[in-house]
């Protein structure tokens, strides 16, 4: 019971806020599958202490974890705007608004996300790049601090 107590105690080592943790796993028995790839979220207590759960609208910060799941090491991602709107279970207008908010967000006066635009050759629409930028400290595949 010690451990579950202390786990929920905000460490001031402790930077991460939210971590996205990626696990492979390959059923034995059913290896003709293929590897299964599993995406966890994990919200640690410096999201609230930070005051990052404080200043984050519930709207953008539902957008912003629906987002983390999509990015990559870098935090870079593109879903489509219909994928975000299903995701989120939205309308794709109301996807591309809240994206807007959310690109517009400042936590300790930095942006959370950059929005930019990618043009595919012939093609008619430009498709969004989405960076989730470090001072929203959501991470993924952060090996070394999982080890602190």
């Amino acid at each position: 019971m010690e451990k579950n107590t202390e786990a929920t105690r905000a460490s001031p080592e402790r930077k991460t806020l939210v971590s996205i943790q990626i696990e492979k796993e390959l059923d034995v028995f059913e290896g003709n599958a293929g590897w299964e790839h599993r995406v966890f979220v994990k919200l640690y207590v410096a999201a609230r202490t930070s005051g990052l759960l404080a200043e984050i609208s519930d709207r953008d910060w539902k957008t912003l974890c629906t987002l983390a799941t999509f990015m990559d090491e870098d935090g870079v991602c593109y879903p489509s705007q219909a994928h975000l709107a299903h995701a989120l279970q939205i309308h794709r207008a109301t996807a591309n608004e809240r994206i807007q908010s959310l690109a517009g967000f400042r936590f300790k006066g930095r942006p959370v996300l950059l929005v930019s635009k990618r043009r595919s050759q012939g093609k008619r629409f430009a498709a969004n790049l989405y960076t989730i930028l470090p001072v929203s400290e959501l991470k993924i595949f952060d090996r070394k601090q999982e080890t602190d």
